[in-house]
């Protein structure tokens, strides 16, 4: 009995709460207290506000001066002075005050804050979230701003992406740039393809087709590239198939090297810039004898200034180094062949003077 009153007295305050509004799309009562004005007719439009505009058809306009002089379809404007010159542009959303106050003809745009596209004139598929974004853009198409002053400064700009504070701040006619993160490129100004991730990155770059990965202005970011030259420079250390980056391999320090690779390379070419063994070649040169180097091998079971099999499986080896090892080695056998070489000479000339002093005929007595 009790849930069945309750029932009834719900009904009634909902049937009475209907009673100013008909069926079919009838005029809603205005509320004069507010000095605002609610109308609904086939087409529907909703304004609410002195100055509300009343034009265009499934529109809302809600605020002082909103979508005053409108006369397209499906916008919907909220906040004072927000689309108030609004003419034909169609399929916006401005919620703010100030946002989109300069629109007249742009179509499918979105802003949402104080001020957002303020100076949107004709520009369309824009959006642009937080207050200040995209202040100054007049003609600019298929831009995404959003944060405090995001795309700030931007006026024909085309295709940018702009998330955080700040970001893009200075973008004037740029485009198809991406800025994520507060003050992110936010001194580029004329720039065009550029991707700038992270707290202030790029903000000091004013070129275009780069690439910054940093969270500081720093100019050498952790990841720096340019896109029309296909260059990329990683500032810092770089792990492949690894996250460990070894300081010492034996007794070798390796702190300094900046590429780390588990799991081998394959290349086609390595080149290697070093120092060479020409000295081997220069006056002066000590070049040891064969049996000192004979006795040296039967020692230490290498040869003079190579590393040992041990060293080298304990410590690696420096390609640069090796490389220049093994020439010098190449260069003292040369050495040695020239040497050997001369002493044949030598025997030769003296076989030969014997030969011919054999061969002589016998004088007859």
């Amino acid at each position: 009995m009790k849930k069945s009153v309750q029932s009834s007295l719900m009904a009634a305050a909902l049937l009475l709460s209907f009673t100013s509004i008909s069926v079919n799309a009838q005029t809603v009562s205005p509320d004069t207290s507010r000095n605002a004005r609610t109308q609904s007719f086939s087409g529907t439009v909703t304004y609410d506000g002195s100055g509300a505009g009343t034009g265009g058809s499934e529109g809302t306009y809600v605020g002082y001066n909103a979508g005053a002089v409108n006369t397209e379809a499906k916008n919907s404007f909220f906040g004072a002075y927000s689309g108030p010159v609004n003419t034909t542009g169609k399929l916006n959303t401005f919620a703010g005050a100030y946002s989109g106050f300069s629109n007249t003809t742009g179509s499918s745009n979105t802003f949402v804050g104080y001020h957002a596209g303020y100076t949107t004139t004709t520009g369309g598929f824009n959006t642009f979230i937080g207050n200040l974004s995209g202040k100054f853009n007049s003609t600019g198409f298929w831009n995404v701003f959003m944060g405090l002053q995001a795309g700030y400064n931007n006026t024909t700009g085309n295709s940018n992406l702009f998330l955080g504070n700040n970001a893009g701040f200075s973008n004037t006619t740029g485009e198809s740039n991406v800025a994520l993160g507060i003050n992110a490129g936010s001194g580029n100004v004329t720039g065009s393809n550029n991707i700038f991730i992270g707290t202030a990155a790029g903000s000091a770059e004013t070129g275009s087709n780069k690439l910054y990965i940093s969270n500081s202005n720093t100019p050498n970011p952790l990841i720096k590239g340019d896109f029309a030259n296909s260059t990329l420079v990683f500032n810092g250390k770089v792990g492949v198939s690894t996250s460990t980056f070894p300081t010492t391999v034996g007794t070798a320090d390796v702190s300094a090297y900046k590429l780390f690779v588990k799991g081998g390379i394959l290349t086609d070419e390595v080149r290697v810039r070093t120092g060479w063994a020409d000295y081997v070649f220069q006056h002066g040169y000590k070049l040891k004898g064969i049996l000192e180097v004979e006795k040296y091998i039967q020692e230490n079971g290498h040869l003079p200034n190579v590393p040992s099999a041990k060293t080298v499986e304990e410590e690696g080896l420096s390609l640069g180094e090796i490389a220049k090892i093994q020439q010098e080695k190449i260069e003292e056998l040369t050495l040695y062949l020239i040497e050997q070489n001369k002493k044949l000479q030598d025997l030769q000339q003296q076989f030969d003077e014997f030969k011919r002093a054999t061969e002589r005929p016998v004088e007859k007595k």
